[in-house]
């Protein structure tokens, strides 16, 4: 029978949980950028200061703004803060308001598009961590471009955005 207290023995040194050190992201410290028209982003704790595990960002969007139709190797997770967002996965469009979580899966097919009449605000975690650096590359680019920059991090345009 295992011995939960004997983890360092039955696993081995080399098996153990590596430590990170803690992380403060002070809101007025950060780096905002526009990867995509009307979408301000910043990386809040970036995949390189926690081994890789995660990342998360910040999104605050304008009225209208609209992500296409894509996907990732990695988990993604939205918190919405503020307002609705319209969300597509894999076929299943619906809105997620203040409070919600919503979870897609590594390889599901999805975009989210704001239909409301004010800025939305969400916290976005991916997992593992590796993903955010594509995003500071994206600013500026047409959704032709979008493609060729997008498929070295595992990700793709598989579409349009949601429809207003």
């Amino acid at each position: 029978m295992n011995d939960p207290h004997k983890f360092g023995t039955e696993f081995g040194s080399d098996h153990a949980l590596e430590q990170s050190t803690p992380i403060v992201s002070h809101h007025d410290t950060i780096k905002w950028f526009e990867a995509i028209p009307g979408e301000q982003l910043c990386i809040r704790v970036h995949g390189t200061q926690v081994n890789g595990r995660y990342a998360i960002m910040e999104n605050i969007a304008a009225p209208g703004t609209a992500t296409p139709m894509h996907f990732h190797a990695e988990d993604e997770i939205f918190h919405i803060l503020e307002a609705t967002v319209t969300f597509s996965i894999d076929g299943d469009v619906f809105n997620a308001s203040v409070g919600s979580i919503v979870v897609i899966p590594a390889g599901a097919h999805h975009a989210w598009r704001n239909r409301s009449d004010a800025p939305i605000r969400m916290l976005t975690f991916f997992s593992p961590g590796r993903v955010e650096e594509l995003y500071p590359k994206l600013v500026g680019l047409s959704l032709e471009e979008l493609s060729t920059v997008v498929e070295p991090f595992g990700s793709g345009i598989v579409g349009p955005p949601i429809d207003e």
